[in-house]
């Protein structure tokens, strides 16, 4: 098999991906092996979910500001609200990837323990999640830039 990319150079792995050819150099490039094409790929995926995941924090936070009384509480609710993402990804990843046979009022009860320990999650996580999601907005444009740089 040869290099996907470099047709004259044996392949010494395959994309994790989608099983294409690598040679030693398209190996090495990224910490695991995986073609350009597919890291693109998994750049503008992981690039949509911090933008969707932005975009429902706002608005709930903003949903926390109108539900509060006063100035603080408003802050407070609307960043309360804000986590809710955060806490309710870490709770999905967490949780066994099997499906439950409940009755509705059992999955009643499911969804709304999993929202209350979203939002408990999400107060903790939030502020870590902000740095994560910006610090990845800029390592995927350094990545984009880097691949498609180098695509033939």
């Amino acid at each position: 098999m040869k290099c996907s990319k470099h047709n004259d150079t044996d392949a010494v792995s395959q994309c994790i991906d989608c099983g294409r050819g690598l040679c030693t150099g398209c190996t090495n490039k990224f910490s695991i092996p995986i073609c350009d094409q597919c890291e693109l790929s998994r750049i503008q995926a992981d690039r949509k979910t911090f933008v969707r995941n932005i975009v429902i924090m706002i608005v709930l936070f903003v949903v926390g500001l109108l539900a509060g009384q006063g100035f603080f509480e408003r802050i407070l609710e609307g960043y309360f609200f804000a986590g809710i993402p955060w806490g309710w990804n870490i709770l999905t990843r967490i949780t066994p990837r099997m499906f439950l046979f409940m009755s509705w009022m059992g999955w009643i009860f499911y969804f709304a323990i999993k929202l209350f320990l979203a939002m408990i999650i999400g107060m903790f996580v939030t502020p870590y999640q902000i740095y994560r999601v910006i610090s990845g907005l800029k390592q995927a444009k350094k990545m984009s830039d880097y691949t498609e740089g180098t695509l033939v």
